[in-house]
């Protein structure tokens, strides 16, 4: 094999490990990520086009099928209703926020700076980003990262983080937390069941 061909396999590749990834997300609908495979495949040259777009095909029609055999009410939707009542209550839970803790923080500064959010809108946050819904595909249950918006003390931060188990608690989803600014929230045992959006 020479190394253009190896290098066209692992751009490959590495397009059906991420293809796989968002699918399993459950935040894109199949137009949206037809549309992102196209123009990721037109940025690397190296990309088997048809042999990524057939892959999602085959993966989101596994999907749908295992959609059908899901509870009414998933953990996912359970999340869902939680992070919307913690906006009432004035914390930003923001789904999907990046890739790590970092872009995780700079994308909550982003909605909490956002043009036309209230100066004093939110006194607290909470996030996951995607390498903790990978844990959760994999059975592993959910982390949460946390904390005041503007802190004075450390009980602030605390303070928040009893506020995001409480919200989960009464959906149902059972938390695992040490009380303490030091360690996320944990959401043992939750299923990752986001259904596909039409």
């Amino acid at each position: 094999m020479t190394d253009a061909n190896a290098n066209a396999n692992d751009a490959t590749n590495e397009q059906l490990q991420l293809v796989e990834r968002w699918i399993g997300y459950g935040y894109h609908a199949a137009d949206a990520i037809d549309g992102w495979i196209e123009e990721n495949a037109a940025a690397d040259a190296g990309v088997d086009l048809e042999r990524v777009k057939d892959f999602a095909a085959a993966a989101f029609a596994r999907k749908r099928a295992a959609e059908t055999r899901w509870p009414e009410d998933t953990d996912c939707d359970r999340l869902d209703r939680a992070f919307a009542a913690l906006h009432e209550q004035g914390v930003c839970a923001v789904q999907w926020a990046g890739d790590t803790l970092d872009e995780g923080l700079a994308s909550v500064g982003d909605q909490i700076n956002a043009d036309g959010v209230p100066q004093g809108r939110y006194t607290g946050y909470c996030f996951f980003h995607s390498q903790d819904m990978d844990h959760a595909l994999d059975g592993e249950g959910l982390m949460l990262a946390f904390g005041p918006v503007d802190a004075e003390t450390e009980a602030d931060a605390v303070r928040i983080g009893r506020r995001v188990c409480e919200a989960l608690q009464r959906e149902g989803l059972r938390t695992e937390w040490d009380g303490t600014v030091e360690h996320r929230i944990a959401v043992p045992g939750l299923r990752w069941q986001r259904r596909t959006p039409d």
